[in-house]
C-alpha cells in the first residue's frame, strides 16, 4: 500500500469522508464504512426512571433511576433527552447494552442541569469484555446550568460499550447526543491533517471569506493534527497578504499521534473590493511537507446589503445589513420573519426596535435590517438591530414554496414561508403552544401551534390537507408555523357575549395551582407564581375561583391580602395540596363553608389514610349578586385521586358516586356547581377499558357538565392529554348558563407559563343571571335612567314586545341572538330616538324554540341584555 494511499484511509476514518470509501474498500475490505456512532435518545420511549432498556437507533440501552424527557426544565437537543435523578439517595446511570466493535478515539456527548439544580457530576465509564467490568474514563464531569459538549479521549481499539453514572449531586441531570468516534489506526510517519472550522481540507485548495464590512473582521479556525506515530514538528505558519492575520503561527510545535493545535485566521479588510492572501504551513509531514492555501476575501461598506443565504453562512456576532419582504410580523410575538430571492431569516428584537421607533409592519412590506447574526434555541436570526427602514411602498404578496416534509426536516428552508400537503395527526381543537404530527409520503415532521395564534381553539382540519407557514427551528428540530386559520384552512373559535361586559355575567373558575408555594415541589419560583396567579385572576375577572394544589397556606393568605378585591376560604384537612376558593366581595357574600366528611369514606379521597388527610370535597355557599339579580349557591371544589391505574380509579368512581348520593339528597333543589380536578374524563377514562368515574353526573339529567364540550373538542386542560379539569351543574342553573361561554384559559400573556406557573390550565365559563340588567325607577312617567324591561309576554310564541326607556335622546341598536352567540335578528340598527319609552314587536317565526338573548345598546356606552324564551 503506497504512503498516500494509507494517508487517505486515516482522514476516511478521521472524518467520515465519504468520498473515499470505494478507494478505502479497494485496500482494506474489512473496516467498516462507518466512522462513528451517534445517538441523540429521539427515538425511543421510556416516561418512568424505574429500570428497563429502552431500544434506540444504535441499539438496546438500559436506564436506571433516568428517564427520557421534554418537560421545560429538560435540557436537550431535539425533541427530548436523557433524565438522570440522583434524589433521595438513588442513583442513576444507562448504559449501552451492545458492542461498538470499531473502538473508539473519543467520546462525546452534551451535558446540563435540570432546570436550577446544581452539584451533579457524571463519570463515563467503558467495558471491553461486554460489560462484566467497568473502568472509569477520566475525572467525573460537572454538569452546567445550560447544555454544553463535553469531549473525553479513549483512544481503546476493538469492541467497546459505554456507562454514564450520575456520580454526585442530590438532583437531576440532562445527557444528550452521544458520539463515539472510531480508534484511529496511526500512520508509521509524521502525518499532517488541516481542518478549517471543522471540515478537513486539502492542500492547494482555497478558502474564502464572506463579504465583510470595512473594520469588521470574520474568522476561520484552522486546526493542525499530527495522524502518525512519530511526532510532527511544524517549523513555520505563515498568511501572506493584505488583510489576513494570524492568531498564533504554530511555530516549533511539536504534536504526538492525534494531538492538534489551532490557530485562529482572521479577515479585516481596511477597503472595499476583492483580497487575496496565502496560508502555509511547513512541517516534517511526510504526506505535506508544505501545506498552502489560497486565502479570498471581500470588503464592502458599512450598510451594503448582501443576500439573506450569504447573511446565513456568517459566523455568530457578525454584523450584517439584509433585506427582504415580511412574512411574520407579530403572529407569534416574537421573531419577524422575512425573505428574499435566495432564502429567509428571522429577526428577534423586532419588538425592541417597534417600541423605541414607533415602528408599523405588515405582512410584504419590504425591509432593510441591520444587526448581527445570532441564535436562539438553534434558530439562526438577526439580533440587536442598530437600524432598520420599512418600505410599505415595495409591498407584494411573498408565495408559499411547495415543499415535503423531508424538505423541511432537511434544514433547507429555515424562515422561509412553504406550503405543505399533509395529514395532521389530530382532531379535534388545536392547543396553543403544542406540537402535532405531521406527515406525507416523504416523513414525518412537526407542527406547531403558536399560543398567540387564532388557531388556538380551531378544529384541525381532517384528511391530506395544504399547510402555509414558516419553517421554524427549536433545539434542533424543525417545525412547520401556521400564522392564522387562514393557513389552515380552520375556522377561528369565537365565544358568544365577547362584547358583554363581564359586570353583568357571573364568572367561575376552576384551577389547579401546581403545588402552588410549595419550596421543593412545581414552579421553581414561588414569587414568580405568586405574581403570575395574580395576573391570571385579574386578567379573567372572575367572582368565583375553586383552586386546587394550595401547599402554602401563608403564601394563599399574601395571595388574598394582595388581591384587595378579594377574600378566601382554605380547605382545613391536612393534606399538602389543599383546596381553596378565592371569591370577590363586591359580587359574592360569603355564607358559609367546610369540608363535607360527613357520610365520607376517608378511603376514597385522595390521601385519605385517616380523615385528617382525606381530600374531601370543600363546600362554599354564597350569595352572588350581579347587577342587582342575586342567586344562593353551593360550590363543591375536589381534587381526585390522580393516576391511571385500577386503584386510583376505583378511588375516584367510589369517591364520584359517594358525593352524587350525598348531593342529591341534601342539595336536591339548590343551585349547585360541582367543579374541581376531576382527575380523570367525562366522556371515557384516562384508565383503560373503563367508563368515567362520573358517568353517574353524566347520564343523570339533574346535572350537566358544560365542560364535557371542551373534551369532546380536543382541548387540554393540562400540559398534554386531554380535559381532566371540570364545572358540572344542577338543572337548578342550566338556564341561566351561557352556553358556548366554557372555555380553556389562553395564558398566553404569562412567559413560559407550564413551567412558571403550573402544568394546569384554569378552565370556566359564565352565567347570565335573569334580569341582569342595570333598570332605574321610573319617576312621574319620564325615565331618568336608560333601561330595558323585560318582554311580554315571556314565555311567548311566536311574538312578544320588548321595551325600553331613553334618559335622553339617543343613537340606539337592538339586536336578538341566540345562545350560541350568533345574531339572530335587529330590531333597532343605529336609529336617532328620542328619550322616552319605546316598544318594539319581536316576531320569532322563523326560529326554533329556545333561550334568546335581547340586547340594547346606545352610542354613548350603556349596553343592557335580558333574556327570552320562545316555546312553540
Amino acid at each position: 500500500m503506497s504512503p498516500q494511499i494509507l494517508i487517505d484511509v486515516i482522514r476516511f476514518m478521521r472524518k467520515a469522508v465519504t468520498t473515499f470509501i470505494a478507494l478505502f474498500a479497494l485496500f482494506i475490505t474489512a473496516i467498516p464504512a462507518q466512522a462513528q456512532l451517534f445517538e441523540d435518545f429521539e427515538d425511543g420511549s421510556k416516561g418512568s426512571y424505574a429500570a428497563g432498556s429502552v431500544t434506540l437507533a444504535s441499539g438496546d440501552w438500559f436506564m436506571e433511576e433516568a428517564l427520557l424527557g421534554n418537560l421545560d426544565n429538560d435540557n436537550y437537543n431535539g425533541t427530548q433527552g436523557v433524565r438522570l435523578d440522583r434524589r433521595d439517595g438513588i442513583a442513576a446511570n444507562i448504559y449501552m447494552e451492545f458492542d461498538y466493535p470499531n473502538g473508539a478515539s473519543e467520546i462525546s456527548f452534551y451535558l446540563a442541569n435540570y432546570g436550577s439544580s446544581s452539584g451533579n457530576t457524571l463519570q463515563v465509564q467503558y467495558s471491553t469484555d461486554q460489560g462484566s467490568n467497568w473502568q472509569d474514563l477520566g475525572e467525573a464531569v460537572e454538569a452546567t446550568e445550560n447544555l454544553r459538549e463535553v469531549s473525553l479521549p479513549v483512544d481503546v481499539e476493538g469492541n467497546i460499550r459505554f456507562k454514564f453514572v450520575h456520580a454526585s449531586g442530590d438532583d437531576r441531570m440532562n445527557l444528550d447526543d452521544v458520539q463515539i468516534s472510531d480508534y484511529i489506526a496511526p500512520a508509521e510517519e509524521p502525518t499532517l491533517a488541516v481542518d478549517v472550522d471543522g471540515s478537513e481540507i486539502s492542500s492547494g485548495g482555497s478558502l474564502t471569506f464572506s463579504q465583510t464590512t470595512i473594520s469588521s473582521s470574520k474568522t476561520k479556525t484552522i486546526e493542525v493534527t499530527n495522524l502518525g506515530n512519530e511526532p510532527l514538528v511544524v517549523s513555520e505558519a505563515t498568511i501572506q497578504g493584505n488583510g489576513f492575520s494570524l492568531s498564533d503561527d504554530l511555530e516549533g510545535i511539536t504534536l504526538g499521534f492525534n494531538e492538534s493545535a489551532e490557530t485562529v485566521l482572521t479577515f479585516s479588510p481596511d477597503s472595499e473590493g476583492a483580497f487575496q492572501g496565502q496560508l502555509q504551513i511547513n512541517s516534517n509531514a511526510t504526506n505535506e511537507s508544505a501545506f498552502t492555501l489560497d486565502v479570498l476575501g471581500e470588503g464592502i461598506e458599512t450598510g451594503t446589503a448582501i443576500s439573506i443565504a450569504e447573511a446565513r453562512e456568517l459566523s455568530e456576532g457578525t454584523q450584517v445589513t439584509v433585506s427582504g419582504h415580511v412574512t411574520v410580523t407579530d403572529e407569534f410575538a416574537g421573531p419577524v420573519y422575512f425573505q428574499d430571492e435566495s432564502g429567509g431569516i428571522a429577526w428577534f428584537d423586532f419588538a425592541r426596535m417597534r417600541e423605541e421607533f414607533t415602528l408599523d409592519i405588515e405582512r410584504g412590506d419590504s425591509v432593510v435590517v441591520t444587526g448581527e447574526i445570532g441564535f436562539f434555541n438553534d434558530l439562526l436570526q438577526i439580533v440587536d438591530a442598530t437600524s432598520y427602514s420599512n418600505y410599505p411602498e415595495g409591498n407584494k404578496t411573498v408565495e408559499p414554496v411547495a415543499i415535503t416534509v423531508q424538505q423541511m426536516n432537511s434544514g433547507d428552508f429555515e424562515s422561509q414561508l412553504v406550503s405543505m400537503n399533509v395529514d395532521i395527526d389530530h382532531s379535534g381543537a388545536f392547543q396553543g403552544n403544542t406540537n402535532y404530527d405531521i406527515s406525507d409520503n416523504t416523513g414525518t415532521g412537526e407542527l406547531r401551534i403558536d399560543n398567540f395564534t387564532n388557531l388556538v381553539g380551531a378544529e384541525a382540519p381532517q384528511g391530506e390537507t395544504t399547510v402555509v407557514g414558516v419553517v421554524g427551528q427549536f433545539r434542533g428540530t424543525y417545525q412547520l408555523l401556521p400564522r392564522d386559520t387562514d393557513d389552515v384552512d380552520a375556522e377561528e373559535t369565537t365565544y358568544p357575549g365577547e362584547d358583554i361586559s363581564r359586570d353583568e355575567t357571573f364568572e367561575v373558575v376552576t384551577w389547579n395551582i401546581e403545588w402552588f408555594g410549595s419550596a421543593s415541589n412545581g414552579p421553581e419560583d414561588d414569587q414568580e407564581q405568586f405574581e403570575n396567579v395574580m395576573t391570571v385572576v385579574e386578567t379573567i375577572d372572575a367572582e368565583v375561583y375553586a383552586f386546587q394544589e394550595i401547599s402554602n397556606p401563608t403564601l394563599f393568605a399574601d395571595l388574598v391580602d394582595s388581591l384587595e378585591a378579594y377574600g378566601g376560604v382554605l380547605a382545613d384537612f391536612s393534606q399538602n395540596q389543599k383546596t381553596a376558593y378565592l371569591f370577590k366581595r363586591s359580587e359574592i357574600d360569603s355564607l358559609d363553608s367546610g369540608v363535607i366528611s360527613d357520610g365520607m369514606t376517608s378511603n376514597y379521597w385522595a390521601g385519605g389514610n385517616s380523615s385528617s388527610f382525606a381530600r374531601f370535597p370543600l363546600m362554599f355557599n354564597f350569595t352572588a349578586t350581579i347587577d342587582g339579580q342575586s342567586r344562593d349557591i353551593f360550590a363543591f371544589n375536589i381534587h381526585a385521586k390522580a393516576f391511571d391505574d385500577s386503584d386510583s380509579y376505583n378511588q375516584r368512581e367510589n369517591a364520584s358516586r359517594e358525593l352524587k348520593l350525598y348531593l342529591d339528597q341534601a342539595h336536591g333543589e339548590d343551585n349547585v356547581i360541582f367543579l374541581g380536578d376531576y382527575n380523570d374524563n367525562v366522556t371515557g377514562s384516562i384508565t383503560s377499558g373503563q367508563d368515567s368515574p362520573y358517568k353517574n353526573f353524566v347520564d343523570d339529567t339533574e346535572y350537566t357538565v358544560i365542560t364535557q364540550s371542551l373534551e369532546d373538542a380536543g382541548f387540554s386542560s393540562q400540559s398534554s392529554g386531554s380535559v381532566i379539569d371540570h364545572i358540572t351543574i344542577t338543572s337548578e342553573l342550566s338556564d341561566e348558563y351561557f352556553e358556548g361561554t366554557e372555555r380553556v384559559e389562553n395564558t398566553n400573556y404569562i412567559g413560559s407559563y407550564l413551567s412558571s406557573t403550573s402544568d394546569h390550565y384554569p378552565i370556566w365559563t359564565r352565567f347570565t343571571f335573569e334580569g341582569t340588567v342595570s333598570n332605574e325607577p321610573i319617576v312621574d312617567g319620564q325615565p331618568t335612567d336608560f333601561a330595558l324591561n323585560q318582554n311580554y309576554p315571556n314565555p311567548f310564541n311566536p311574538t312578544t314586545v320588548i321595551s325600553y326607556q331613553l334618559a335622553q335622546n339617543s343613537t340606539v341598536n337592538l339586536k336578538v341572538y341566540d345562545m350560541l352567540g350568533r345574531e339572530v335578528a335587529s330590531l333597532v340598527s343605529g336609529e336617532r330616538m328620542a328619550a322616552g319609552s319605546h316598544e318594539v314587536q319581536f316576531d320569532a317565526s322563523n326560529l326554533s324554540s329556545g333561550m334568546y338573548i335581547y340586547r340594547l345598546s346606545t352610542a354613548a356606552g350603556q349596553h343592557f341584555t335580558r333574556k327570552m324564551m320562545l316555546i312553540k
